[in-house]
């Protein structure tokens, strides 16, 4: 025959699918003000991070960008931040999640300095204050002794003929198991001698 022989090829190509991973869940304590992501993503065209809350990230399109909490995140104590990487034509997309817990730092205040005659014997505290904290915990560096010590209204008995300086230090204790440091504040008691 005059005909010649028909050969057709076909190019198949195949894309691989994209993957996703946001890294794992983390916790960290407010005072450090932003978290940088360890996310990671395989055959994608494009990523786009979003968040539960409404901190902010230093690039919503990179793999670890920096995440700020915002004030709503810090008191909501935690947000999902979700890693999408938008697969290659015709393959779909991938996601992945994580939980940026968000521990709140003790705060304290152990009030105003005070003076006081020595006759008067004994101080209670009344203008201490202490928020998200779980223990509390008074302590001094005078003569004296202390009582309430675990409360925000202790009082400081002077010891026999104190007269001068005490150093009257509050403590806060974050949550077991919290990423945030205690707090502490301090407090000077002046001892009048009486004339």
């Amino acid at each position: 025959s005059a005909c010649a022989e028909a050969n057709d090829a076909m190019t198949l190509t195949i894309v691989p699918m994209a993957t996703a991973s946001a890294g794992s869940d983390a916790t960290i304590c407010e005072s450090e003000v932003s978290y940088t992501l360890t996310g990671t993503a395989t055959g994608y065209s494009s990523l786009l991070w979003s968040t539960s809350g409404t901190g902010t990230f230093s690039n919503i399109n990179m793999e670890d960008p920096v995440y700020t909490p915002s004030a709503a995140d810090i008191a909501s104590g935690s947000v999902t931040l979700t890693l999408t990487a938008f697969g290659v034509t015709p393959c779909g997309n991938a996601q992945a999640s994580m939980v940026l817990t968000i521990d709140r730092q003790p705060v304290v205040d152990a009030g105003a300095d005070q003076t006081l005659c020595s006759t008067v014997g004994s101080l209670t505290i009344t203008d201490a204050t202490a928020s998200h904290y779980t223990d509390l915990l008074w302590s001094h560096d005078g003569t004296g002794s202390l009582t309430g010590e675990t409360t925000l209204t202790p009082t400081y008995t002077f010891g026999a003929g104190e007269t001068g300086e005490v150093t009257l230090t509050l403590t806060a204790s974050p949550a077991s198991g919290s990423a945030c440091a205690e707090a502490n504040d301090a407090m000077t008691l002046t001892i009048v001698p009486m004339a």
